[in-house]
């Protein structure tokens, strides 16, 4: 198991443009990628400490392995967001490449109930 939490942040203006292409991307990665277990896409809360914007977004990812991780940050579904819809995002330097923040997280225990796994 491979798992990662990345943070994205939408550029001013773009927040239902991104929202819809960000829907569409976890549509496509759960119909194209099986190696990947769980992909979660979520956005930021008035309640998170410090507080966070709808803006930020966070995603939760848990890949078979380091490679099927791999095959998704190089794959179709990913690279063709990019190129798509790259520019919804904050870039560095603007316009480029989006900008975003990832951390590979070493799981110490825990589950997911097979209920919850669907939208609420």
């Amino acid at each position: 198991m491979y798992s990662i939490i990345a943070t994205w942040y939408v550029r001013d203006g773009k927040l239902a443009e991104a929202l819809a292409a960000l829907r569409a991307l976890a549509e496509t990665v759960r119909a194209q990628e099986p190696d990947t277990w769980a992909y979660l896409v979520h956005s930021g809360g008035p309640d998170s400490l410090p507080p966070s914007a709808p803006e930020t977004i966070v995603f939760v990812e848990i890949y078979k392995d380091e490679q099927a991780f791999r095959a998704h940050v190089t794959g179709a579904a990913f690279t063709g967001f990019l190129k798509r819809h790259g520019n919804l995002f904050v870039g560095v330097p603007p316009g480029n490449n989006a900008f975003f923040q990832v951390q590979h997280i070493e799981r110490i225990e825990g589950f997911v109930r097979p209920a919850a796994a669907g939208r609420e």
